[in-house]
């Protein structure tokens, strides 16, 4: 693992040093700010804000320095690391290398126990590393660097937990615990840097409390040796489920769906009806009251981004469970294969820099198009190995939060990316395995002709 992680690590680094510094300061200098970020992202308001925080650290101490200022994690974090070296983003580029030649080491661990097979896991990874859309993530401070790799800790993690119910005590304690650091680690990261995404852990905490119990369950039939470690495994993860719960109970979220998008600087766009939304008897009412905030985080960004040449179905809005049903065909379409056709070629009225994502993203998509469908594939050669539901589960999750509340490609593409990049590592490793069948029954079929 330290060496995989050393190779992507060091792939990341000069990569990001080159687009920051020589594509984005020398080559295209139009494109860039000037610090070697992309106009009109939400790059330069972090590197900003974190630089005038790095500048009152410097003058007054470290009692000026807060964890989010402007409500942005990633400026607090950014701006401590400017007061140590320099307020340049650059500088940022060996701790983004580090933390995302990290997650792709522990990505290549989950797939290789999926698979059982180094090519396949070889294969799988290189589009984590290759994609466009992977160097938008590494190459630029984006917070969904950060959480994607909490995202791969807490996954790991959760492995680790799952590992525990056919291992004896001395070693399933290693592994409870391990697990444990793993995913309050990660779950920590994701929240120091966008709140929110505690919600979306506490969501796949529980489905991993399901998981773990169901897999506890198939252990105990098939062999009651390690009873009260595979009974401790989805207790563990209940415990850790609670305690995510009482960190962070949602409150803030709640609050940023009544805060009002003005006081954000964002171009409102009214929504056609203010419809309240209904509650349903048949439902637990916590299911009912988590469905009922994806709606209004929906509605959260109508209001505020549905005026981006990106934006999708901006006229769709939740009023009840049913609502939410009835677009589930429409987010897995969205989720999975966005951006769409109509969205690949320049835009007259985009900047040049826009119109080379545009293009790249067309590219990507193109090629994924025909990599996505063996994710079936994969589901039917692997369905019986835990490792790939550790893997699919929290992934497909996590893109369908996303495509159910963010109608903004643009922003889609960058906040699916932690768990879509699983998904097409997946489908790549499904690829592979659907070749090598291939590649035997043709020679099966060659060697029985007389």
């Amino acid at each position: 693992m330290v060496r995989h992680t050393l190779v992507v690590s060091s792939y990341v680094l000069t990569s990001t040093l080159f687009v920051q510094i020589v594509l984005l300061g020398i080559i295209f200098p139009n494109w860039g700010d000037g610090n070697g970020l992309i106009p009109g992202q939400d790059v330069t308001r972090f590197h900003q804000v974190a630089v005038e925080q790095a500048e009152a650290i410097t003058l007054i101490g470290w009692s000026a320095w807060e964890l989010r200022p402007n409500g942005w994690g990633i400026s607090g974090l950014m701006s401590a690391w400017y007061v140590l070296t320099l307020p340049q983003p650059w500088v940022l580029a060996p701790i983004q290398a580090l933390l995302y030649g990290v997650s792709v080491a522990l990505l290549a661990k989950l797939i290789l126990a999926a698979t059982d097979n180094r090519r396949f896991t070889l294969l799988a990874v290189l589009p984590v590393v290759l994609l466009p859309s992977a160097a938008i993530i590494y190459a630029q401070p984006h917070r969904d660097l950060y959480i994607m790799f909490g995202l791969l800790l807490a996954i790991y993690g959760w492995w680790l937990l799952l590992r525990m119910q056919q291992a004896p005590l001395g070693q399933a304690l290693q592994l409870a615990t391990g697990g444990v650091g793993l995913i309050a680690s990660g779950f920590i990261v994701s929240w120091v840097v966008r709140e929110f995404s505690a919600e979306i852990f506490q969501g796949l905490g529980a489905l991993f409390v399901l998981l773990l119990s169901i897999c506890s369950y198939r252990s105990l039939r098939q062999s009651p040796k390690y009873v009260i470690c595979a009974v401790a495994s989805p207790l563990v993860a209940l415990l850790l489920l609670l305690a995510m719960a009482s960190f962070h109970s949602g409150d803030f979220f709640t609050g940023e769906l009544e805060a009002s998008p003005e006081s954000a600087g964002l171009q409102v766009q009214p929504l056609e009806q203010e419809e309240h939304w209904r509650s349903s008897s048949w439902l637990p009412s916590r299911l009912d009251d988590t469905l009922r905030r994806l709606a209004g985080a929906r509605d959260h960004f109508i209001r505020g981004y549905s005026h981006g040449r990106t934006a999708i179905d901006t006229d769709v809005h939740y009023r009840d469970v049913l609502d939410v049903l009835a677009y589930t065909p429409r987010a897995v379409q969205i989720g999975l294969f966005s951006p769409f056709p109509n969205q690949w070629l320049p835009h007259p009225e985009a900047e040049p820099v826009r119109n080379a994502y545009r293009v790249l993203a067309g590219a990507e998509m193109a090629l994924l198009y025909l990599v996505l469908p063996f994710l079936l594939y994969a589901g039917w050669c692997w369905w019986r190995r835990p490792a790939f539901w550790v893997l699919l589960m929290p992934a497909l999750a996590w893109v369908m939060v996303y495509a159910y509340t963010v109608p903004v490609v643009g922003s889609l593409v960058r906040y699916r990316f932690p768990g879509y990049i699983i998904l097409v590592a997946l489908a790549l490793a499904g690829l592979g395995q659907a070749v090598v069948h291939w590649r035997s029954a043709r020679r099966r079929r060659l060697t029985a002709q007389p």
